[in-house]
């Protein structure tokens, strides 16, 4: 059984693909999303759910037998956190700021 991506959010997925359209940014949302579950084993699943940070992404993967894996987010970063300086709205931290979504554990 291949690695399945739950999405236990459409209607705030299809507001985010709306919004990355409109910015320019789909091409490198949909790599990120894609990236959730490129390496983990099959009959993994990965869980998304809405976050509180605008155009984010709240994750966590299991196995086969409902253990967890990985927790974190699927976050947005722009102009609106300072590209991830650990500030509001997303309190997340980038080592170099970003523009775009960026995979945090």
């Amino acid at each position: 059984m291949p690695v399945q991506l739950i999405v236990n959010c459409p209607e705030h997925l299809e507001q985010v693909r709306t919004f990355a359209d409109s910015s320019g940014q789909r091409a490198q949302f949909e790599k990120r999303l894609a990236e959730l579950t490129a390496f983990l084993p099959d009959g993994w699943k990965v869980e998304l759910y809405t976050d509180f940070a605008p155009y984010s992404f709240f994750w966590i993967q299991f196995s086969p037998t409902r253990q967890r894996g990985l927790i974190g987010g699927l976050i947005y970063h722009g102009q609106h956190d300072g590209g991830g300086n650990g500030g509001a709205p997303t309190f997340s931290v980038n080592l170099t700021p970003s523009n775009g979504w960026c995979i945090h554990t």
